[in-house]
């Protein structure tokens, strides 16, 4: 059975070629993963000791039982294995594994014929058994193919969507008008309230100054805000139907970012600072006398705190703890007792956040996908999981006393330019009414990959390096794919794609087929490259924080060559990459893996935003907003060109042609932002 293929429940084992499958899934599995299911396939229903695993698979190498509960917890992602209630793979307790699973070869797999009756030749035994067959039948199809309830699932529905920008969303306690800022009235940001349902909006402010970021007073009367003038930024309240507005705090100098009213009203929080090179601090500040607490401190190496809300019960605050816009950690303080606890550990970019309606999970908005989706985080065990709506670009949310969850839709319309280095010309290469990314020339420059969102949904595309023949060599309908990279031949294409709340590495022919799954760990995998000789690079967080790993697609091994990186490119045998929690762009040498820092001011938010070739490191300077080339031998950059507009930051953003003469980026062309309503799904 170790080379022949065989059947594990509905999945077709192929050990030879190292992959599984079944229907339309195809999935690669790294040798020893494969391995160890073939040992528990050849003992199907038998105890497999951990002695037994370590004497077959690892004999020549000295391993802890961590890597047997790694490999494990592997196979049963890749196999859909759910280890609370195992199908597959059952764990017994100090001792090994058991394969639940029937195990067949695959020349054995033969339909189930349930039609098929011998009768028997007396009537009322043929009756009666009949009766029992039937009977036992439906217990059996209910018992193995009722399906189990599906995860809640959310539908998007847009409740604020004027032809201007609606932000900073905010939701009654009682689920029933939203309120938000936006800069409908000539441009001019002032806050709007509007129940949920009308499409008519009471403008509450009118001032000439901004106003944004607005909280609801409990009782769903009042409007707080957030008026930003002569260098201040002012918190007001207002009554949503007359009366005039009053100022409640003067900001303490140098506040930034959201900030919170406790439900009785007695309390307000916000940050401060004293200066813009120090940290941010979390106050707590009574409405009543103006007296205020200060409720976190400095931490070395940290911007500061900052986005604070009380929870429903007023007994906890959570809020962001920020080194850089792209490594943001969550954390809840417990206000009684003190206790600070960290609820994120991954390095991301956090868009927003709010409080579950009982205050056991927090939903925050993410770009741990590579767009911003709304993720989920239970407050006591730190589990993060995706809420389930079929949408993208989703930040700031905001729940309900109710539990409805509403936030804000980011739509930008991104499209792909191209910079003739020659003739100092740009131009749309390629343009649609939605998003157009991560340009990649193929190494001959006769082919671009990139991915389009069309009809609302992601795929890499392929086209002619004029922008014409294009051709989706993906079918994923509605999976976010991104980061695409060609192999040397430019015969196949790497890409990263977020299914089912899960980002993988998958592989796909470059004229189009059935992509492979190329990993099967439980961490998010991301931006994938090709090497040479067979092997790709990628990045994990597979150990709770980004690194780099090496994957060989020869001999199947996989290793973190990297522990501190994210977003690898490839380039004579040596790694360019960032780091998200400090600026610049970092060289590691493969032969001595050895790294340097190259490039120090480059923002770890546009990572995908560099690209390396002979003469250097082309990236965007983002202080100076303008695409430059870092000379590697002279360690000086010159100006190339200075785009018209933003370069977004979703996945590669940059990319140079093989003659040289041309750089692909994409540009946000426009933006828009609606209001949006997360109604559960009936399923």
């Amino acid at each position: 059975m170790a080379s022949d293929a065989y059947y594990v429940g509905e999945w077709l084992i192929e050990p030879s070629l190292n992959r599984i499958s079944k229907k339309n899934v195809v999935k690669k599995v790294e040798p020893q993963l494969m391995e160890v299911l073939n040992l528990l396939a050849l003992k199907s229903g038998e105890i497999v000791t951990k002695e037994e695993l370590k004497n077959s698979i690892w004999a020549d190498v000295v391993v802890t039982e961590n890597v047997f509960t790694r490999a494990i917890s592997s196979l049963r992602k890749v196999l859909g294995d759910d280890p609370s209630n195992p199908i597959y793979i059952e764990t017994i307790s100090k001792t090994g594994y058991r394969l639940l699973a029937s195990v067949k070869k695959a020349s054995q797999q033969k339909p189930i014929d349930f039609f098929t009756l011998k009768l028997p030749r007396k009537p009322t035994v043929f009756v009666l058994g009949f009766i029992l067959i039937i009977s036992f039948g439906a217990f059996v199809f209910l018992e193995a193919f009722s399906p189990e309830p599906p995860p809640l699932t959310y539908e998007p529905n847009s409740i604020a969507n004027s032809n201007a920008t609606e932000y900073w969303p905010a939701i009654s306690s009682d689920g029933r008008m939203v309120a938000f800022a936006s800069n409908r009235d000539n441009g001019n940001w002032d806050v709007y309230a509007q129940p949920i349902g009308s499409e008519s909006a009471l403008r509450i402010t009118s001032n000439d100054a901004a106003e944004l970021r607005p909280v609801w007073s409990a009782d769903g009367n009042f409007l707080y805000y957030i008026r930003y003038e002569q260098g201040e930024a002012n918190i007001y309240k207002k009554a949503i139907v007359g009366g005039n507005e009053v100022r409640v705090v003067q900001a303490p100098a140098y506040s930034r970012g959201d900030f919170d009213v406790s439900s009785d009203g007695k309390w307000l929080l916000f940050n401060q600072r004293e200066d813009k090179q120090k940290p941010l601090n979390i106050l707590k500040i009574s409405l009543e006398t103006g007296d205020f607490e200060k409720l976190t401190g400095s931490v070395p190496g940290y911007n500061g705190d900052l986005n604070p809300r009380f929870s429903p019960d007023n007994k906890r605050i959570a809020f962001i703890r920020e080194k850089n816009p792209a490594s943001m950690y969550l954390y809840q303080k417990d206000l009684e007792t003190g206790v600070l606890s960290q609820l994120t550990t991954i390095p991301q970019s956090i868009n927003g956040f709010d409080w579950s309606k009982d205050g056991s999970h927090i939903v925050y908005g993410s770009n741990r996908s590579g767009l911003y989706k709304l993720w989920n985080v239970d407050v006591t065990s730190g589990k993060s999981t995706v809420i389930r709506a079929g949408d993208y670009q989703m930040v700031m949310p905001r729940v309900a006393s109710t539990g409805r969850h509403i936030y804000a839709k980011m739509k930008d319309n991104v499209n792909i330019w191209q910079f003739d280095i020659d003739n100092l010309t740009a131009s749309i290469w390629y343009g649609s009414s939605e998003l157009n990314l991560n340009p990649t020339f193929s190494p001959d420059g006769s082919q671009v990959c990139f991915t389009m969102k069309k009809n609302g949904s992601y795929e890499i595309w392929v086209a002619d390096v004029d922008g014409r023949n294009e051709i989706p060599i993906t079918q994923f309908s509605g999976s976010y794919l991104t980061s695409p990279s060609w192999s040397g031949n430019a015969a196949s294409i790497l890409f990263q794609g977020f299914v089912d709340g899960q980002s993988d590495i998958y592989s796909v022919d470059a004229k189009g087929g059935i992509p492979v799954n190329l990993t099967s760990s439980e961490a998010d995998e991301h931006t994938p490259e090709y090497g040479e000789n067979g092997k790709i690079y990628f990045s994990t967080n597979e150990s709770g924080s980004w690194q780099i790993a090496q994957l060989d697609l020869v001999d199947g091994n996989r290793e973190v060559i990297i522990e501190s990186g994210y977003a690898p490119r490839y380039f004579q045998q040596k790694i360019y990459f960032v780091k998200k929690d400090q600026p610049g762009i970092w060289e590691f040498d493969l032969s001595s893996s050895t790294e340097a820092l190259r490039i120090e001011a480059f923002h770890p938010m546009h990572w995908g935003a560099f690209t390396v070739a002979d003469e250097g490191i082309y990236y965007l300077n983002a202080a100076n907003k303008r695409f430059e080339l870092y000379n590697l031998d002279t360690n000086e950059s010159t100006v190339i060109y200075q785009p018209l507009k933003r370069i977004p930051r979703m996945g590669k953003s940059l990319s140079i042609s093989a003659n040289k003469r041309h750089l692909l980026f994409s540009q946000i062309d426009s933006h828009d932002a609606d209001i949006m309503l997360l109604e559960e799904q009936v399923n």
